[in-house]
């Protein structure tokens, strides 16, 4: 206890030397990273005892309300990661609801108790085991009360903890299949983390069980677009058009594809059995805008806001900016014509799809 204070307090000194305006919080997690740091020095995680003493000597130095809560999730995971799941078990349940990674970490201890005991039975069991129960209760409880895929944890992109994350979300949705919420956490969780591979499984099982649904489709629709892919793209908007025939949307995003391709003959049919299902005509009227301006038509496009703003005078706060995004397509520098051009279609399409949602 005394080295361990020791050391802290020697830290401690040298970060409000260092740093004398540090705000609390981010002193906190400052001294959690430390705690982490010793605990997972080799041997250090494999002694629960000697866990406790450093969470002890941790908590001295921090500062707010329940100084334990962020040390004991660090000595939990910690454990976890040093394959001692029974003493990492009660550490995690006490902070489970209010961190995902935290949730699908107990739930993984859980799971790789299971595990051992099927290894020990050297039986194939018939039906899931006491332990792969309790995983699955908590990966139900996590699709309940989580809603957002960020974390706190200050070590949160590791790829042990990633790894952790990713392969409780497979067995989720093996495990729950009719359940969309896993689908939408692990979306949320590639996006942020930039992970394009996993975005796009879990799109590919998106598409396959929840075919019939918008967000995913869309989501689908914008991942294809932003990787480039226009054949996959076109195959989404197929895939909406089948299930919802009867809907604007879906020839909305016809539109949209073909606007960013600029092809003629693919935007005007489009258009065409849009308007036959009811597309507001002022959404088709933006549309002609965009195609007018990425079509190098700059005149064209001026002519169809003038006309527009005499025709819906309600919308000249926005086609104020349209109209200043259309001239600057028409510059001569390049890096401008590109930043133009993305921050035209990005800006249709945000007020067209508000718009299509909310009728």
């Amino acid at each position: 206890m005394r080295n361990s204070l020791f050391f802290f307090g020697h830290v401690v000194s040298a970060l409000e030397s260092s740093f004398p305006d540090l705000d609390d919080e981010s002193y906190n997690t400052f001294i959690d990273s430390i705690c982490f740091k010793i605990l997972d020095t080799p041997g250090r995680a494999s002694d629960p005892e000697q866990v406790e003493r450093v969470i002890e000597s941790a908590t001295r130095l921090k500062k707010g309300k329940n100084p334990r809560s962020g040390l004991e999730v660090i000595a939990g995971l910690k454990l976890m990661k040093s394959g001692d799941f029974e003493h990492a078990i009660p550490y995690l349940t006490r902070y489970r609801s209010q961190d995902l990674l935290v949730h699908t970490s107990l739930a993984f201890c859980y799971y790789a108790l299971s595990l051992s005991e099927v290894a020990r039975s050297r039986i194939i069991p018939r039906a899931p085991g006491e332990m792969e129960l309790r995983a699955r209760e908590q990966m139900a409880e996590v699709a309940r009360i989580h809603r957002d895929a960020d974390s706190k944890i200050p070590f949160k992109n590791s790829p042990w903890l990633v790894r952790t994350f990713w392969l409780m979300i497979s067995c989720a949705i093996e495990w729950f299949p009719s359940e969309r919420a896993f689908i939408k956490i692990g979306l949320e969780k590639a996006k942020r983390d930039g992970n394009r591979e996993m975005k796009d499984q879990i799109l590919k099982v998106a598409q396959n069980r929840f075919f019939q649904d918008r967000e995913f489709l869309q989501e689908a629709f914008d991942s294809a677009i932003e990787e480039g892919d226009g054949g996959r793209a076109a195959g989404v908007v197929k895939q909406m058009i089948q299930q919802y025939p009867e809907s604007a949307e879906p020839f909305y995003f016809g539109m949209l594809l073909s606007l960013r391709t600029t092809t003629r003959s693919g935007y005007h049919t489009f258009r065409k059995q849009a308007i036959e299902k009811r597309m507001p005509p002022y959404i088709a009227s933006l549309l002609d805008i965009a195609f007018s301006a990425l079509s190098g038509r700059g005149t064209e496009s001026y002519v169809r806001i003038r006309d527009m703003k005499k025709k819906y005078p309600s919308m000249d706060y926005y086609l104020t900016p349209v109209n200043y995004l259309a001239h600057e397509i028409s510059s001569e520098d390049e890096k401008q014509v590109k930043k133009a051009k993305k921050a035209l279609i990005d800006s249709i399409d945000a007020y067209c799809r508000e718009t299509l949602k909310a009728r």
